[in-house]
């Protein structure tokens, strides 16, 4: 910055380093912008280096109680080969599992599998490990730190589909690939036969007990009489007593449930023989839809509605000339462009103690598979049941007040950032609201000290804050939301900041810069024992620069007595010695 000030006052660059680079825009790049050479002292030792650095762990930020949960470690050793090096998995000081690797050196990475159990709900706190080196050049990458939200137990599903089909095939895939789920599966059709092609034996649930221990129903296709009537109303009443979940999904025929009390708590009103609507019937959220849980896949607004829009048509939606009161209809059919009323694909309500979501038309497989074909992720389908689930359960990630950390781990160099979602009881966006967050931490230190933050309405419902400089440990949030004088609510969660460690990812001096950008300047490259001969080498011209400034005496008066007094002490001197 000061170059790019004074670049005709500055002859040359001396810059001492080990030539790590982490973060930022390319030192090349500068080199090259400042305009004057560039001579690069190389700070450290290029030669063999030992080292071991844990420098990559994968595991899954939610697991469940009592069930194994993997993780993998990446692992490396600089330098030499490296014989039976223990790698641990702890939790605070307790070793939750160990395996000892032989490293073959030289960088060659290698990655070892480990798991634990968790037995206790709640933000758990790992780290990966292995002792560290004789000899190494940093110990301080030989750990990495990982959190994980551990939960009581899993959301249990029951999906039961009239037949076999494609949408249920991408279903069934979407289900299961979200860790959170328990999914347990009846084909009507195949039911009656064994082994595999009946889906390994897995029969209906005849009694409302066996029901009723499920978290959530979903009916694929199940409708015109696939259904007994009595079965039916045994999951209506599954809805409005036991407060469980219902989602039905499918074409036409999976809504011809009319005059059974299941027909009765949908929030679209079906009719015997409901007809469809056949063609190109592209997705349109309506204003409900943009902000409600279930449809949005991104949080910002105009992301979520293009995502929506970028969706393959379907080609048959059932049609609805009536809703229950209460329903929200979120996403609805739109034919030659014009969204139509009466074809509502996702619609919502609630009945008695449970909620109800409707997916009506078909095919929803090429929401997945068609996108992608074009090259485009087709994860929103999958992203789009998930959170479908969890609105339907009521499970904490869908609160009505949320004001909780982008992620559980930050990084010792980021600033912490905390967001917020408000929504009224009807899942509608509160804007205008005054959204707090207390973080107290690091928790159990001298440190430790709260402070408050306000989030930023950053419109449609979501707030935003960061709090930068925050020092490691762990931390707790307690975030709250008023409008006007009432209070809308308040949330609780926690996070940890790691000690920073990027600069401890690649230890090793990085000469090679240190020339390219030298070379790169018109400048040299010189190690940190040839730099004595640095001035040699720069023969920098000196820069002169002259400046003259006026100033008027009477704009100083100080500065006019004083010279007024000189004057004077000269003249007095002069006339005692007779001088003219």
């Amino acid at each position: 910055e000061g170059v790019g000030a004074r670049r005709r006052e500055t002859g040359a660059v001396v810059l001492m380093s080990d030539g790590s680079h982490n973060v930022g825009i390319d030192p090349r790049e500068e080199a090259r912008r400042l305009g004057v050479p560039v001579f690069a002292v190389g700070v450290g030792d290029e030669g063999p280096m030992t080292d071991l650095s844990i420098f990559d762990v994968a595991a899954s930020g939610v697991a469940y109680l009592d069930n194994d949960v993997p993780v993998a470690a990446k692992i490396r050793a600089r330098g030499d080969a490296a014989e039976r090096v223990p790698v641990y998995l702890s939790e605070g000081d307790a070793v939750l599992d160990s395996v000892t690797v032989d490293l073959s050196g030289g960088g060659v990475e290698m990655e070892v599998d480990l798991k634990y159990v968790p037995t206790r709900a709640g933000l758990h706190r790992y780290r990966v490990w292995t002792p560290a080196r004789e000899g190494e050049v940093s110990a301080n990458n030989n750990e990495h730190l990982f959190a994980v939200r551990v939960l009581k137990e899993k959301i249990k599903v029951l999906l039961v589909a009239g037949r076999p089909s494609l949408d249920l095939t991408f279903l069934k895939r979407a289900l299961e690939s979200d860790v959170s789920l328990s999914v347990e599966s009846v084909v009507l059709s195949l039911s009656r036969f064994p082994g595999k092609l009946g889906g390994g034996g897995k029969k209906l649930p005849t009694e409302y007990a066996e029901l009723a221990r499920y978290d959530l129903l979903i009916l694929v296709d199940g409708g015109g009489g696939a259904l007994a009537s009595d079965w039916l109303d045994s999951a209506a009443r599954f809805v409005t007593e036991r407060g469980g979940a219902l989602l039905v999904m499918g074409p036409a025929r999976a809504f011809d449930v009319a005059r059974t009390e299941l027909g009765d708590i949908l929030p679209v009103v079906p009719t015997h023989g409901i007809r469809s609507r056949t063609g190109q019937i592209l997705p349109h959220l309506t204003l409900s839809g943009r902000s409600h849980p279930v449809t949005r896949l991104e949080n910002d607004v105009d992301v979520n509605t293009r995502l929506w829009e970028e969706l393959p048509p379907l080609g048959e939606a059932p049609v609805f000339l009536e809703r229950r009161p209460g329903a929200r209809v979120l996403l609805q059919g739109a034919v030659d462009g014009v969204p139509r009323d009466e074809l509502p694909l996702v619609a919502t309500s609630t009945s008695g103690r449970g909620r109800v979501l409707t997916v009506a038309g078909s095919p929803y497989w090429r929401w997945d598979l068609y996108l992608w074909g074009t090259g485009r992720s087709g994860d929103h389908f999958r992203h789009f049941v998930s959170r479908a689930v969890r609105w339907l359960v009521a499970r904490d990630e869908l609160k009505q007040v949320m004001v909780r950390p982008v992620k559980s781990l930050f990084d010792g160099a980021e600033s912490v950032v905390i967001e917020g979602q408000i929504f009224d009881d009807d899942f509608r966006p509160i804007p205008g609201a005054d959204v707090r967050a207390t973080i107290r931490g690091p928790l159990g230190t001298e440190e430790e000290k709260t402070r408050e933050i306000s989030l930023v309405d950053l419109g449609e419902g979501r707030y935003r804050g960061a709090l930068p400089g925050v020092a490691p440990g762990d931390y707790e949030i307690e975030g709250t939301a008023r409008l006007g004088a009432s209070t809308l609510g308040s949330d609780e969660s926690e996070m940890t900041v790691a000690p920073y460690r990027l600069e401890f990812e690649d230890p090793a001096p990085n000469f090679g810069l240190m020339r390219e950008l030298a070379r790169e300047s018109g400048g040299r490259f010189l190690t940190l024992g040839d730099a004595k001969s640095l001035p040699d080498l720069l023969k920098l011209e000196p820069v002169l620069e002259r400046s003259v400034r006026e100033m008027s005496l009477f704009e100083n008066p100080l500065l006019f007595l004083t010279l007024l007094a000189l004057l004077g002490s000269e003249w007095a001197l002069r006339r005692g010695r007779g001088l003219p």
